[in-house]
């Protein structure tokens, strides 16, 4: 019986069919998960581009912000987080129960819309290439702010941590707190900018930071438990130096296209 119920799970609804941006990265990279993980299959994955949405009854509005998936059999739609609570409950049955409960179920709608609505952002998603249907989210302030105040918390916890032991190693007396004054920089940047403008700036060099942040606490980690060298910290340091000079460029190309919209 076990055995028969597991299968069952593992099987994908043919009967459901989930629209995604095909101009975002980040939002073809996890339908296209879903569908390497058996929670749905690949002809039931259906960019905006390829589907007549007067076929079905999708809020197109509603659509740009929250991912649908449709019931092929009854025309029901489902928007965001009950959209991805529908295909995940195939392998994983608390999902409902977590729902339920009412701070979770609220943290998991406000932290999708915290990243639909910054999407574009988040991956430095180019300009849509000919023929693709735009999905970019309404612009929202409120989301953009709530974006850059999470992600500077976090790099600036990421960076002191990491640079307190860089300190260490190198028996440098000097505070790790010296090392927030890298939020100096897009402060400068955007001084003489518009508001839209200063809110790009800041968007990017937090999610930048964010993520030289993350690899670089992952290195001191590694180093700290696991080598005593301190040269491998110093290769690992260079590779994420590079890393993030990558996702410097990409990201002033992305304000770059901003600037002249």
């Amino acid at each position: 019986y076990l055995c028969v119920l597991n299968a069952s799970r593992m099987k994908p609804d043919y009967n459901k069919a989930l629209i995604y941006d095909d101009n975002c990265p980040l939002c073809k990279a996890y339908t296209s998960a879903f569908v390497k993980g058996g929670f749905l299959r690949k002809e039931n994955r259906i960019s905006f581009s390829e589907v007549n949405i007067h076929q079905f009854n999708i809020d197109w509005h509603r659509a740009k912000h929250e991912i649908p998936l449709i019931n092929l059999a009854t025309g029901e739609v489902k928007y965001g987080v009950d959209a991805l609570a529908d295909i995940l409950r195939q392998k994983f049955f608390f999902i409902d129960s977590l729902l339920k409960v009412r701070m979770l179920n609220c943290f998991a709608r406000n932290l999708y819309k915290l990243i639909s609505y910054n999407r574009k952002v988040i991956v430095a998603a180019q300009e849509q290439q000919s023929g693709q249907v735009d999905c970019t989210p309404d612009y929202s302030f409120f989301w953009r702010w709530l974006l850059i105040i999470t992600c500077y918390s976090l790099a600036n916890f990421f960076i002191i941590t990491s640079t307190a032991f860089l300190f260490q190693i190198n028996k440098i007396s000097l505070t790790p707190f010296v090392s927030a004054c890298w939020m100096l920089l897009p402060l400068l940047t955007s001084m003489f900018s518009s508001k839209k403008m200063v809110t790009e700036i800041h968007a990017h060099a937090s999610v930048t930071a964010t993520i030289t942040g993350f690899l670089l606490i992952i290195a001191s980690c590694f180093v700290k438990y696991f080598y005593t060298t301190p040269w491998i910290f110093y290769i690992m340091l260079s590779m994420i130096l590079v890393i993030a000079i990558l996702q410097c460029k990409r990201r002033y190309a992305y304000i770059l296209c901003f600037y002249k919209r």
